[in-house]
């Protein structure tokens, strides 16, 4: 068996997980992903399978751990996650073992465990640092995706060695993807795309105040993945706002062409420490317009591939800008942008196999090589594996369910409702419709006999009037003259 990377990351990883799926597929060797939740551990053999652990038994017998650990002859933990019991178990394994620590900053948590509910210029929180700090000094590497991120650790650890491995990109697949029916029927003549699952700290506050600043305009905005407050397919603000729901990352780019998408928008509101999502986007040949924060502004500005908003932007300020972009040919319009992203550029959208390098790179450096597993290891992971798979092993994946579960049940119920209410309103429509009928054939009769009678009188007259006209000249006017006395 060859030597074993083994990566420690926190359960639902998002950009993480695909992150540890590009490693996995791209750097030599073989790899183990740990998944590390407060009530469920998985470690997983990427591609192959899964084992579910007991936390309690992993705490109870440390022995049967590092035994089960030598058995996949581990020869350096890399630890992607700043949430604390990742970063216990990376410890507890590389102690075990007696190998080495590589970290990853994939994002701003280690310096405060709110940091994706404040603002990005929030203050570390100074006891979460010390313990962050005191872990990342203790590691052989530490390693961050964009400058960005590097500078953010030298800057609130001083004399911190980090180096920048960017996180690379398979080239684009040219696949296809459909877009929703519902949002073709009623397709904008602009569409602006945003990418991914939003959250607060992608700006989903100011994704549900957008639409009605875009009033009166042709510009509408898809989410190609979903919102917090909506994960089902749909229009969130017909005509404005549209969810496409969850999607596959190699579908981005057919996703994007089949919506129309002419820029992507990132209304981030905390800092990136690179996005794939903007290498997505930049893959699929479209101009960006994001908030000036962390590696998206540092990408942004040194690609010249978008434009960013004004610190502290809103809404209104987000429509303005769209309103200017779609509406301007100059110099700096879209399609100058667009040409500029035709052109080559390696450091746009930096390539898998340069990272995977980098990264092998600095795995043949600190990896020691472990001895040969003993024949009874296997067994050491049996011990470890939970005895049942109760709730608890998916408590986070049951949570999200029953959200969605209830966000779905929600839609349903109200169009049940109002579709009860249209068929009320219709069947009471119909009623008077039918009555206001029956009036209307009452008085179109009575209309018909009247003229009728006016026929019969007219007939009659034009009788009289023809014997009238047979009387001597002399007669008639003398009857004319007694006519006209009587009248007066």
């Amino acid at each position: 068996m060859p030597a074993t990377i083994l990566h420690v990351t926190s359960l639902f990883g998002g950009g993480v997980d695909r992150h540890l799926r590009d490693i996995a597929r791209a750097v030599p060797g073989r790899h183990l992903v740990w998944h590390v939740g407060d009530k469920a551990e998985v470690i997983e053999t990427p591609g192959q399978r899964f084992a579910t652990m007991d936390p309690h038994r992993i705490n109870e017998n440390p022995k049967a751990l590092a035994a089960a650990l030598r058995a996949e002859r581990v020869s350096i933990v890399h630890l992607h996650s700043s949430h604390p019991r990742p970063r216990a178990r990376a410890l507890e394994a590389a102690k075990a073992l007696g190998v080495k620590r590589i970290v990853t900053l994939h994002d701003v948590l280690f310096l405060r465990p709110d940091a994706f509910d404040v603002e990005a210029d929030a203050p570390p929180n100074a006891e979460w640092l010390a313990g962050t700090t005191a872990e990342l000094r203790d590691a052989a590497a530490v390693l961050a995706p964009s400058e960005f991120m590097a500078a953010k650790a030298r800057q609130h650890i001083p004399d911190l060695e980090v180096a920048v491995v960017p996180n690379g990109s398979a080239p684009p697949v040219d696949g296809k993807a459909e877009a929703r029916a519902e949002f073709l029927a009623h397709r904008p003549r602009h569409v602006v795309a945003v990418l991914g699952a939003i959250g607060p700290h992608k700006g989903s506050e100011l994704l549900e105040e957008l639409p009605a600043h875009l009033e009166g305009t042709d510009i509408g905005v898809v989410v190609i993945g979903y919102l917090d407050r909506q994960l089902f397919p749909g229009w969130r603000v017909p005509g404005r706002l549209f969810v496409h729901g969850a999607y596959d990352d190699a579908q981005t780019g057919a996703l994007l062409r089949a919506y129309g998408a002419q820029l992507v928008l990132f209304p981030n509101r905390v800092e990136e420490s690179f996005s794939y999502a903007l290498s997505d986007a930049w893959a699929a040949g479209l101009p960006v317009l994001a908030a000036p924060l962390g590696a998206l502004a540092e990408r942004v500005r040194h690609c010249a591939c978008g434009w960013l908003l004004q610190p502290g932007f809103d809404a209104h300020e987000v429509a303005t800008r769209l309103r200017h972009l779609f509406a301007h040919t100059g110099p700096s319009g879209l399609a100058e942008v667009e040409s500029a992203l035709s052109r080559p550029d390696p450091s746009r959208i930096p390539a898998l196999d340069d990272m995977a390098r980098s990264l092998d790179a600095f795995y043949r450096r600190f990896a020691i090589d472990p001895a040969a597993p003993e024949a009874a290891d296997g067994e050491a992971l049996q011990r470890l594996l939970a005895a049942n798979l109760d709730g608890s092993i998916f408590r986070q994946e049951l949570v999200r369910l029953a959200d969605e579960y209830a966000q779905v049940k929600a839609a349903l119920d109200g169009e049940r409702a109002r579709t009860e209410t249209f068929e009320r309103e219709s069947r009471e429509w119909m009623a008077k419709l039918e009555r206001d009928i029956e009036g209307l054939k009452g008085e179109l009769e009575g209309e018909v006999a009247q003229r009728r009678d006016l026929g019969q009188q007219i007939v009659q007259l034009q009788i009289h009037k023809d014997a009238f006209d047979l009387l001597p000249e002399f007669v008639r006017k003398l009857l004319l003259k007694k006519i006209l006395d009587a009248r007066n």
